[in-house]
Order: C-alpha cells, then structure tokens, then sequence
C-alpha cells in the first residue's frame, strides 16, 4: 500500500485531503481509483488507514475517508540527528535519503573549515527536503526528518550541547572507537547528535572545538569512510546498541 504525508490541517474529522504533488502522484502516476486503499500519515507520528473517495485532476486533489488510525510503530525510540559536513555533488542527498530510511530524526547540513561548499542554497535545501520525505515514505516513517538550513559548526555544537549525547566521527581518533562511546552512553538515553566532517576531515582546530565543549571524538574504525558512508555507518552503530533493529517489540540492550 502506497503511504503519503498529509499536512495535520489537511484532517478533518474522517476525512483527509491529498494536494499537490502526492495527489498528481496518485491521480497520474499510479492511476488510483475510487475505493483504493492509501495509507497516510500526518507527519506527527499518527498513520491512516483510507480509501479513495474522490479524485480532482483538475485541482490536484485526492480526498480520501478514513477507516482506522494508529500509531505509527517504525520511528526509532532514540532521537539520532545528523550533522553532516555539506558535500560535493549529489553526496548530501545520497545521506540524506539513507539517513532517513535507517531513521535519522532530523539532519544538519555543516559547513566546516574543509568543506568546498561553504553555502547551501534555497533550491538545493528545498530537494534536501524533498529526498526526505520520499525517503520518509519508502521506508514508512511516521514523520518526515527535518532538514535544516545549513550552519556553522560552531552553531551545530551549540544546538548540541542540548541534547543528551554528542560525538564528532574522526578519522585519526586512536583512543576511544564508538562502540566503546555509545557502551559508555545511559541505557535510556534518549537524543544523540554527531559530527561527521567533510571530505579532507575534521581539522585539528576543530578537533579542539569539540574537546573545548565536552564532545568526544571516537572512530569508526580502521578503514577510512568516504562523507556520505560515514553517517550510515554510525547510525547503524548507534541503533544496533540500542536495541533499535530489531521488531519493534524488543526491549533495548540491558546492562
């Protein structure tokens, strides 16, 4: 069954409304009917179980009534968000997209000293976003992860001091590895932030910023990770340890 993203004012009673893009996608793409089932969710973490009532080409419209609704069981108890160093090409979206389906909660495009791009414009922040949310209905989410506007790495470490846990991924980090970062983390954590650099890495300055505001840096390991690899692997890393792929009904790693 298909699933689509409706805005919450969009849902009325037992009644929802398709617009734009979802709709032409429905209407022309998968040449809907009357009576087809739809699965939708309003972005907020609640799905819908619906059936086509009624289809306006004319007006991009798809109105559907609603037969039963949910909670939405695919979102990952930890809030993990991304603060990916901007790419070169069409890197950041191939991050974006895969975080979204490992199920990321919101992704902060970075610029560091080495990154190439030092601007993120509104064009390519609008496709950011719109990889997400198809990313977000390919793989059933219950929201659609948040891309933000690009900023500094300065400002990204402010934001994640607020959460309760924070690493930067670093490449010549000899000590501390992540599987030893995340054993060392509280079983209830429930939001993590972390840092992966762009392609020439984090520098040594940089390096000392995360030092300065109490963020470990911690390796992935031996071998060296390209910018838009990196992230999936410490995100599969970070759901594993918390008990985050499995059912859905699997309680988290006790220790």
């Amino acid at each position: 069954m298909p699933k689509h993203f409706a805005k919450p004012e969009d849902i009325s009673g037992s009644s929802i409304i398709l617009r734009g893009g979802d709709a032409s996608h429905l209407a022309h793409v998968l040449r809907a009917q009357a009576g087809d089932q739809v699965l939708v969710s309003d972005g907020l973490g609640l799905d819908y179980d619906c059936a086509i009532t009624r289809i306006d080409p004319k007006k991009s419209e798809v109105v559907l009534e609603i037969k039963s609704s949910c909670q939405n069981k695919t979102e990952p108890r930890l809030k993990a968000i991304v603060c990916q160093a901007i790419a070169k090409g069409d890197k950041l979206e191939y991050a974006v997209q895969k975080c979204v389906e490992l199920g990321a909660f919101e992704i902060w495009p970075i610029i560091t000293e080495r990154t190439v791009l030092k601007e993120l414009s509104q064009s390519k922040l609008d496709r950011l976003r719109s990889v997400s949310e198809s990313a977000a209905k390919q793989s059933m989410r219950g929201i659609v992860p948040f891309v933000s506007p690009a900023m500094s790495l300065n400002q990204a470490i402010l934001k994640a001091l607020t959460l309760q846990a924070a690493f930067a991924a670093y490449e010549s980090e000899k000590r501390l590895g992540i599987k030893a970062y995340l054993g060392s983390l509280p079983r209830d954590v429930g939001s993590i932030c972390f840092f992966i650099g762009p392609e020439g890495g984090f520098s040594q300055k940089e390096v000392g910023l995360f030092e300065e505001n109490g963020i470990s840096c911690a390796s992935l390991g031996a071998r060296i990770l390209r910018s838009e690899t990196a992230p999936l692997a410490a995100l599969t890393a970070i759901f594993y340890e918390f008990g985050e792929l499995g059912l859905g009904d699997e309680p988290a790693n006790a220790r």
